[in-house]
């Protein structure tokens, strides 16, 4: 959600703030501002609504002389309290105009703490939570800011990774951490905070993440980490750049081009963990599974990366046979938890720092479950506290949502599958076969990207309609859950999904000539109850979409055609995520949608 960063000792602070606001961006944002301040106690303040561009831009018409301006904060912002306006913009300042500071989360008492300070005569220029944390700090600031965070910690609740810089003392940045992600970096004397590791890993050698609880203080050349009054040390992590692509090259869009860049993906997943002339899965952590001793396994998750792991209860039950479930995140702790050492539990997030997952996660490790991890990004707050994992090696994804992360996760997750039921009672010979046909993934993917601009003028001409059923059955019923979700986030129109089985119980008195189906029918051994779903649609005059294998026989009897390679079903599940991604995509585009930064979405969700 919102992105923090700061930035302190010899070099110009403002250039550096806006480039990493810029490295934030992903996150998404409603507006941007930077606060620096020098040794002579000067502060600069800017700030702008909209892109980190349009704050860069400020900076330049401003033309104020920034080079002795060696220390600040900067933000971007995804509100939560408050409109989106130039006074709900962060930094925020005391009354006093000392104290700046930077939040990313929620402050959960801040209405009460509000009412207290009006008591004692502050006044607040806006209505956000962060401007109370900073009108707090000045109302008991004591001795240093060091010590004044101590107690604002214990007077806030809530979610936060909050920044401070004080005017009076130009050479010292204190931060705390609740929930909300938070790192500090290195590089040589210069010290950065920032709300990822990817936002500041081209501008530092090495890095440290921040856990709950603790504070961070950098002051003068020196930094030290806080926690329970005691000073801890932690290990440097390396910086690693990620291949982030920010060249979008001949595309449009991100969005496209991460879709085209899927059978890289796929390589970078399968190589050294499939040895396909062997037929055998290589994995470290994999063979750490306590296999035998695995009697359930639940997945915990939101949004795509829900749906990715509803795929995968399909998956593990069919494969490895484990009964499965999937929980929403935010619905798993407030419900009742039966926690055993039977289960695995797998925790999956493609923006790695999620914080509901991140609560549940502590939740099950409290109560002694055994945890396993499917992120993206090494040293994320979920792939340090879990027992094992994986990672999805999806690079960086620059634009809001979901897509080549979809499929990593969903690759990922077939691994696992396969590798647990090849050591249980899968059979040997369904085994080989599904592991063979994933040395052809690429190319079958291939296949469909070739065909885009077939998919392209079907989705130009559905792109009028305003509401649509996606449907699947089975193993594809979370692929038609994600893809209406999918079509929600970047076209803005009402999409619903269903099993389409499911259809005769409800959702059929929907159906007329302008409310569009989106059929997923590839080969599978559901196929013939798909086409009774076709023939009930298409008997109230409904128009269907189908997506279908190569020569499928009823081709005809569809309005339009999608369609993907004859393949397994396992492979199935790719070619129709790529082939619905770019039917959700062109939709965007024919609607003059801005798709990489859909409105009022953030790419990671870091408070509840």
């Amino acid at each position: 959600m919102c992105g923090i960063f700061a930035y302190k000792w010899k070099k110009q602070a403002v250039n550096i703030l806006l480039n990493g606001l810029k490295n934030l961006e992903y996150r998404w944002y409603d507006s941007a501002w930077l606060t620096v301040i020098d040794s002579a106690w000067e502060a600069y303040n800017v700030k702008a609504l909209g892109k980190v561009s349009n704050l860069a831009t400020k900076v330049e018409t401003e033309k104020k002389d920034t080079k002795n301006f060696c220390v600040g904060i900067a933000h971007t912002r995804w509100a939560t309290h408050g409109g989106v306006s130039l006074e709900n913009t962060h930094p925020h300042s005391s009354k006093n105009e000392r104290f700046f500071l930077v939040h990313n989360g929620i402050i959960e008492n801040y209405i009460e703490l509000k009412k207290s300070l009006e008591k004692k005569w502050y006044t607040f220029y806006w209505d956000t939570d962060s401007e109370v944390v900073a009108k707090l700090i000045e109302d008991i600031f004591e001795k240093d800011l060091e010590t004044t965070l101590k107690k604002v910690k214990d007077m806030i609740t809530g979610a936060y990774a909050i920044a401070v810089i004080d005017r009076n003392n130009p050479d010292t940045i204190v931060a705390i951490k609740l929930w909300s992600p938070l790192v500090i970096g290195f590089k040589d004397d210069d010290f950065y905070l920032s709300s990822d590791s990817n936002a500041i890993a081209n501008v530092t050698d090495y890095y440290i993440p921040i856990d709950d609880h603790e504070m961070v203080i950098i002051d003068k050349n020196t930094y030290k980490i806080i926690s329970a009054e005691k000073e801890v040390k932690k290990d440097k992590i390396e910086s690693i750049v990620y291949n982030t692509n920010s060249d979008m090259w001949a595309f449009e869009h991100f969005m496209e081009k991460e879709i085209f860049e899927v059978p890289s993906i796929i390589e970078n997943i399968l190589w050294g963990r499939i040895d396909f002339k062997n037929l055998e899965i290589k994995s470290n952590a994999l063979s750490r599974l306590d296999i035998k001793n695995i009697e359930k396994i639940e997945f915990v998750a939101s949004g795509t990366s829900y749906n990715a792991g509803y795929c995968g209860t399909y998956l593990f039950e069919e494969l490895a046979w484990i009964p499965a479930q999937i929980h929403i995140s935010t619905e798993f702790k407030y419900k009742k938890q039966f926690i055993n050492d039977k289960t695995l539990y797998v925790f999956i997030s493609q923006s790695w720092e999620t914080a509901d997952s991140l609560e549940c996660l502590k939740i099950v490790k409290n109560k002694g479950g055994k945890t396993f991890w499917i992120v993206n990004v090494v040293g994320s707050s979920i792939a340090r506290m879990c027992d094992n994992g994986l990672y999805t090696h999806c690079w960086v994804e620059v634009w809001v949502a979901a897509t080549k992360s979809f499929i990593g996760q969903l690759l990922t997750i077939l691994i696992v599958a396969l590798y647990i039921g090849n050591k249980k009672w899968l059979d040997y010979n369904e085994y080989a076969k599904i592991v063979s046909g994933l040395e052809k993934l690429k190319d079958d993917i291939n296949m469909v990207l070739v065909h885009a601009r077939k998919i392209q003028d079907i989705a130009k001409k559905y792109s009028e309609y305003k509401n649509m059923f996606f449907l699947g059955r089975n193993i594809f019923y979370p692929l038609a859950m994600e893809w209406s979700l999918k079509c929600k986030e970047i076209t803005y129109h009402h999409t619903e999904s269903y099993s389409s089985g499911e259809l005769k119980h409800g959702p059929l008195s929907l159906i007329e000539e302008s409310f569009p189906t989106l059929l997923i029918n590839p080969e599978s051994p559901l196929y013939e109850k798909n086409i009774s779903s076709l023939k009930e649609i298409q008997a109230r005059k409904g128009k269907v979409i189908g997506l279908v294998s190569q020569d499928d026989i009823h081709s005809e009897e569809y309005n339009d055609i999608i369609e993907i390679p004859k393949t397994n079903t396992y492979n199935a599940l790719f070619t129709t995520s790529v082939a619905l991604q770019l039917f959700a995509y062109y939709m965007a585009k024919s609607l003059g949608r801005e798709i990489d930064k859909p409105r009022n979405l953030a790419k990671s969700v870091t408070v509840e």
